[in-house]
């Protein structure tokens, strides 16, 4: 794809949604998206599993709510990327052939550009979902190459690095987020990456079947390749961030005239993360 523009409008979508009804949720964030007077973007970033709750009780409730790649969620996300001209990223349960997988979908147009299915599990999520065995994606768009991971990943320095690596300047990062050092642990991501990050979180607690519950932190947020928290949406309420980005301030990865983050690596000597 050709690069069309320099700056670029992120829009990111924190949401509350009600679990087990994701035709309910899907109606709730396109007013979100749409309800601007100008919707229009260059990529939209949605939270993990944003239509359908996180909260699962059992594997066949997983099942019932998961979906093959080009299902209704697919169809949704294609819409809004004809509405806004967008590149849209959103977390959903996908169907696989043995089992289902916490997946995510990247749409443009009418275009699957590609999906990936979450690599690091967190905590019961290991008891529903299938861990994923492809590497994290990086897929070329109108404004260049794009990252997508999701919410626990980032936990893993490896992860964002591999990414920016293989030359991503956006990362998206769909997520459910409880744990509170997530928002300021991705600013130290983006820094020693040196790219931009787009976390969507949604917010609202979740106590089903008797387990504990669970309080999603919201704190969306837009980060600079420098660190700096260019949106950052509130804890407690939907909201949907929108700001200018220049992607290719995220090609220099250098932290001073003569300290370049990449150039001075050195993986032959890094002998444990081989182990």
């Amino acid at each position: 794809m050709q690069h069309q523009r320099k700056k670029i409008t992120i829009a990111v979508v924190q949401n509350q949604p009600e679990f087990g009804h994701p035709e309910k949720n899907r109606e709730s964030v396109a007013r979100q998206v749409l309800g601007r007077p100008d919707p229009s973007a260059n990529l939209i970033v949605l939270p993990e599993l944003f239509a359908t709750g996180y909260q699962f009780d059992s594997p066949a409730e997983v099942a019932d709510l998961a979906e093959p790649e080009d299902g209704p969620t697919f169809r949704f996300l294609s819409e809004i990327s004809s509405k806004t001209g967008a590149v849209v990223v959103a977390g959903l349960p996908i169907k696989r052939d043995r089992g289902t997988a916490n997946g995510a979908l990247v749409v443009y147009g009418k275009k699957l550009l590609t999906s990936y299915d979450k690599i690091h599990l967190f905590d019961e999520e290991r008891d529903f979902f299938l861990e994923g065995t492809r590497p994290l994606p990086v897929v070329e768009t109108p404004f260049g190459p794009l990252g997508l991971m999701i919410c626990f990943d980032w936990l893993f320095p490896e992860a964002l690095r591999s990414l920016a690596l293989s030359g991503a300047l956006v990362v998206a990062h769909p997520s459910n987020w409880v744990l509170p050092f997530g928002p300021q642990g991705m600013i130290l991501r983006s820094v020693e990456n040196r790219v931009f990050t787009v976390t969507a979180n949604r917010t609202g607690r979740e106590e089903r079947g008797g387990r504990a519950p669970l309080t999603f932190i919201g704190q969306s947020q837009i980060i600079g390749p420098r660190g700096d928290i260019i949106a950052r949406a509130p804890s407690d309420s939907p909201a949907l961030l929108v700001a200018e980005v220049e992607p290719e301030e995220a090609l220099s990865k250098k932290v001073s005239s003569r300290s370049d983050f990449f150039e001075q690596r050195r993986p032959g000597l890094y002998t444990s993360l081989l182990d």
